[in-house]
């Protein structure tokens, strides 16, 4: 089994705890803030056998590729240029035992 552990723009938390349910995936979302993404964020937390880890990993991508923010970023005051924000942190670990009681 995996867990897979995904800090997510706040913006598209919605869609891809949507999405992740369609394909069957259980998932727990956690409003958390601060750290990766340095905003408002949704942690989004899902324990799967080896086999859907892929299937996972391969919708938050997705999902993250379709919703590319972009905002402006001013190094100095005359010098403004558009960059891209980063969407998703995603952590993949191993489990050892999953309990239920």
């Amino acid at each position: 089994m995996k867990l897979i552990v995904a800090i997510v723009n706040e913006q598209i938390a919605a869609g891809l705890s949507e999405e992740l349910i369609k394909h069957g995936i259980h998932m727990t979302g956690l409003i958390s803030s601060g750290g990766f993404l340095k905003k408002g964020n949704r942690t989004i937390i899902s324990g799967v056998e080896d086999e859907e880890a892929q299937l996972v990993l391969q919708i938050i991508k997705e999902h993250t590729q379709k919703k590319k923010l972009q905002k402006i970023q001013s190094d100095q005051e005359d010098a403004k240029r558009i960059v891209e924000e980063g969407l998703a942190t995603v952590f993949v670990l191993p489990i050892e035992h999953a309990l239920q009681y």
